[in-house]
Order: structure tokens, then sequence, then C-alpha cells
């Protein structure tokens, strides 16, 4: 009966004048707390969107809804939908809001799929800045959700259903429970509702946004509930391949458990979000809807996460370290071509005893194309070679490297007087 008797009041809905002033036009919306109209201002001559609460609502719920609805009119910012007026007519409460033609982000993401991290982070710090302005006024939002947030034509995202969440909270469990899936655990076990919890639930439309399913996917409310209240908060990486790990951390310490655990306001969960997502500026990095057959789409080479870009980086130059440190030290850059003798079997000169700048030149005079050297153990005076690679009187190779070890000492590569 309960629906026939709404269908009645349907009817004749379009045509109705609320409080002398709004005209009904179309329905926009309907939820538990009520339908969503477009309605026309005649005293002002301006469209606007109007919450009606439905007759089935106890006083003491309109009273809440009345309440909360003066409370978001305080909340004055350009991501907020704007509250103009709240009143009733006949048994009916509604509340009158500012229109914004545009979809809500719940309408985007079902468009589109995940979106690119850094359009992830434009969007977030919209809605973070109107959490922030609301929390400055007093006001816990407390049902922040895609379908919560609407991107207007310009691409400005408005928060809007401020205070329903709120005045629906003492209600009973059914109405609380009806979007278990945006609900922070704090608000599950009955503590206290704070600026914290609306982080928790930016955490999940960050998630959302960038995954392109909900962080909580149980069948039912009960699932729902003991999926944040039991284990770690849902990974990024394990559900959108290429994610950045510190973007996991972020999104991951916004959705954590214990409120004290998140961070202490919106506005600093979106700028930790932002720091690394606003770096992903590559517009083929978003995962759009399949237009067009696969053969028509080419070949894309995976993209790979900044964090292993840079673990590849690394391992290359250490392999290159590893590579030219296997050659000996302080190697003399070899003579031209004409200096090699062109006479086969050249002997090793020796050179143990002498000065290390003099041996260089001896051996590379006698036909060494390139001499190297290093610091050896044992006795003898500072710059003295003490060894060398070949030994004295063996023939030398063309193209061959001769190797002195000599004692430590200053400007050892300098000649002798």
């Amino acid at each position: 009966m309960a629906s026939e008797k709404s269908a009645d009041l349907r009817a004749p809905a379009a045509a109705r004048l609320l409080a002398k002033r709004y005209r009904l036009i179309e329905r926009i919306d309907e939820g538990g707390a009520g339908e969503v109209w477009r309605a026309r201002d005649e005293k002002l001559d301006r469209d606007v969107a109007i919450k009606l609460l439905g007759p089935d609502a106890d006083d003491a719920f309109r009273a809440r809804f009345a309440d909360e609805a003066r409370r978001a009119a305080a909340v004055v910012h350009p991501n907020v939908v704007m509250v103009f007026d709240e009143g009733r007519d006949g048994a009916d409460a509604f509340m009158v809001m500012e229109l914004v033609p545009g979809k809500t982000l719940r309408e985007i993401v079902a468009e589109r799929g995940p979106l690119p991290a850094h359009e992830v982070a434009r969007l977030i710090r919209q809605v973070a800045a109107a959490l922030d302005a609301a929390h400055a006024a007093g006001v816990i939002h407390c049902d922040v959700k895609p379908a919560n947030v609407i991107v207007d034509r310009e691409g400005a995202a408005k928060l809007t259903d401020f205070g329903i969440a709120r005045a629906a909270r003492d209600r009973d469990e059914q109405e609380l429970l009806g979007t278990a899936r945006y609900i922070a655990p704090e608000r599950v076990e009955g503590g206290p509702v704070t600026a914290r919890t609306d982080v928790y639930g930016l955490g999940l439309v960050a998630y959302e946004l960038l995954t392109g399913r909900p962080a909580f996917d149980g069948a039912t409310s009960e699932e729902l509930v003991r999926e944040r209240l039991v284990g770690s908060p849902p990974s990024l990486r394990l559900a959108r391949v290429g994610i950045d790990d510190r973007l996991d951390a972020i999104v991951g310490r916004a959705l954590a458990t214990l409120p004290d655990r998140r961070y202490a306001s919106a506005g600093a969960f979106a700028r930790a979000f932002s720091d690394v997502a606003d770096r992903d500026t590559d517009p083929t990095s978003s995962l759009k809807p399949s237009g067009a057959t696969r053969s028509t789409r080419g070949w894309m080479f995976p993209r790979f996460d900044s964090s292993v870009a840079i673990l590849a980086v690394l391992a290359i130059l250490f392999a290159l370290f590893l590579f030219f440190s296997s050659f000996p030290r302080g190697t003399q850059p070899s003579g031209p071509a004409s200096a090699a003798p062109s006479a086969a079997g050249a002997q090793t000169p020796n050179v143990v005893g002498k000065r290390l700048g003099d041996a260089v030149g001896i051996l590379q005079a006698a036909g060494f194309a390139r001499v190297a050297w290093d610091v050896g153990q044992g006795p003898g005076a500072a710059c003295a070679v003490i060894r060398q690679d070949p030994a004295a009187n063996t023939a030398i190779a063309r193209g061959a490297t001769a190797t002195l070890f000599y004692v430590a000492g200053k400007d050892c590569t300098k000649k002798g007087d």
C-alpha cells in the first residue's frame, strides 16, 4: 500500500506548488531519504533542486532534517551545493538547493571506468576543500560517496547531500546501512563522528575513482560492515595494475580502521595524494570505455609504475658501476697507433723500482697500447713501482695492456727530473 500511496502522490506532483513558491517540474532522483526534484522558484525566477521528504517520515526525523538543512546552509564554498531554503508544505518537509547540471562521480565512473591519477587528484582536491569548509562550520557530512559529488559542465566538483546522512543516523539501523558501502568503521561501532570520518569517505571515493569499483563489494550490508572492521584497508595495487605504491599507502592511511591513524583533515589527505598523483599527467594512462574493436586499438605497451622504473634505473647504474670497476684504476689513454712497434717479438722492459710516471712512459714507448696502474702493497719509496704485469723480458703482444703497482705518494704520475 505504501508504494501505491507514493505513486498517487507523484501523479500530480509535477503541477504541485510547494510553499506557494516552488513549482515541481521533474523528478531527478529518488533515495531512502526522499526524492530530488528540479523545480522553479517562481519568486526569484530561477531553477532549483528540491529534496522532498514524503509524509512517511516521522516528525522527529523531519525536525532533524530541517536542523541539518540550516547547518548545511552555513557552508558557503564553490565546491558545495548551496542550500537556499527549507520548510514544510503540509506533511512534507523540503530543502531547496542549487541546481547543478552535470553528472555524479558514480555516473562518470560507470561510463569511463578507472580515471587517471592526476584527474582523480583534481577532483579529490575540490571535494576536500568542500569538506574542510564544512568542518570549519561545524558540519560533518557523514555520507561522502561518488553519488554525492556532482561534476558540472566546466569540470567543477560540488559536494551535495549535506546533513541527510547525519539526520538519518539515529533513525533506525536500516536507514544507517542504506549506504553501508561507504560508512566509516566508527559509525558502525557507535563511536564519535569527526572530520576524520569524512576523510575515510573521501578515501573511499579516491579508491573507487582510481580502480573503477568500490573498495568494499560485499553482497549484503552485514558483509560490507564486517569487511571494514576486520583486516587491513583494501589495497589499490591489488585492484589495478600500475598504481604507484605511494598512492596505495596514502589511500590506505585515509582508510585506516582507527580514526587516529587517518589524516587529520581532508585537505591533508588531498595534498599528500596530489604530491604523487599530479606527476601522472599522461592522458593515455586513463582506462577509457571500449568504443572500438580490438583490431582498431593497435598495440599499447604497459605503463610501468614509477617506483619500478626508478629501481630499474638504479639497477642499470649499479651494473655499469660493477662493469667499469672491474678495470684497473688510472688507465692511461692509448697513444697513437703509430707509436706501437712494427717489429714483432719486442720485449717488456723492467720498470720495477722506477717512479710511476717514468715507468708509464717507458712501457708506452716499448709498444704497450695501454698502461694501467693501482696502489700495491710492499716496501719501497713513495711512487716507486713494486710490481709489473707482464713481467720483464716477456714478449709484447699487439694492443697489449700493462699494469703497474706502486707505493702510494703525491703526484706519482708526474715524471721525475
